[in-house]
């Protein structure tokens, strides 16, 4: 019977470096014989994506921006309130269980499995301030219990949170021309996470703040390898 493989999750702010990072850390374990593979979790992906992105065409309010941000910024409320209700449902009772069940026969077959975000990341869309007060219903509370047991119950072997200071989060931006993701998302975001994550002892905070692609990949293999 195969050794069994550890799951690995990457959290942080978009510009950060987490898919950067993801891919240099899957190079160097693969070269070192270890089976690997990556998965996303994360809210309004895969079913609830197409989903926003099919109504956002029919309405004509397509942009770079996320569709659920530009159906909700438009003025439709109550539509952006049935499709998030029908994201979460889709999320919560079918995508995220699927991804779960990836993972765990993965793991059982020696894989180390990669996930850029998780379902902490899941959780804090669907409860995010801003968010919750436009969109949420009672329609949402049952599913939003469902993610935050499943949230503390399949827990990573190793969690990793990716963070820069703001400054360095705007450069970040601009060059890759994000423009400005909603600085009080990120800071909200910073704060569900340190509080969610406080019960866990297996967080590792990596302030990517002046590092290039190479020391933050190597902060983080020194991580993982120490926890093989």
């Amino acid at each position: 019977m195969p050794t069994r493989g550890k799951l690995i999750v990457f959290l942080g702010p978009v510009g950060v470096g987490k898919s950067t990072t993801i891919r240099g850390l899957t190079q160097v374990l693969k070269a070192n014989g270890l089976k690997v593979s990556t998965v996303l979790i994360k809210a309004f992906h895969g079913p609830s994506y197409v989903l926003w992105a099919l109504m956002a065409r029919i309405l004509g309010v397509e942009s770079k921006y996320a569709p659920w941000f530009m159906i909700s910024r438009s003025g439709r409320i109550n539509l952006a309130k049935v499709l998030a209700t029908i994201s979460l449902y889709l999320d919560t009772f079918f995508a995220i269980p699927l991804k779960l069940l990836k993972i765990t026969l993965l793991r059982n077959s020696g894989y180390y499995v990669i996930s850029e975000e998780y379902l902490y990341s899941t959780l804090f869309d669907y409860i995010y301030p801003d968010f919750d007060s436009k969109m949420r219903g009672r329609l949402m509370n049952i599913p939003i219990r469902v993610l935050n047991t499943l949230a503390t119950r399949y827990t990573p072997d190793i969690i990793i949170i990716l963070v820069a200071n703001i400054p360095e989060l705007r450069r970040r931006w601009i060059v890759r021309g994000y423009g400005d993701p909603q600085l009080h998302y990120i800071l909200a975001q910073y704060a569900f996470l340190n509080g969610f994550l406080c019960r866990f002892n297996n967080v590792i905070t990596i302030d990517t703040t002046g590092l290039n692609v190479k020391e933050t990949l190597t902060m983080v293999l020194k991580v993982v390898y120490g926890n093989l």
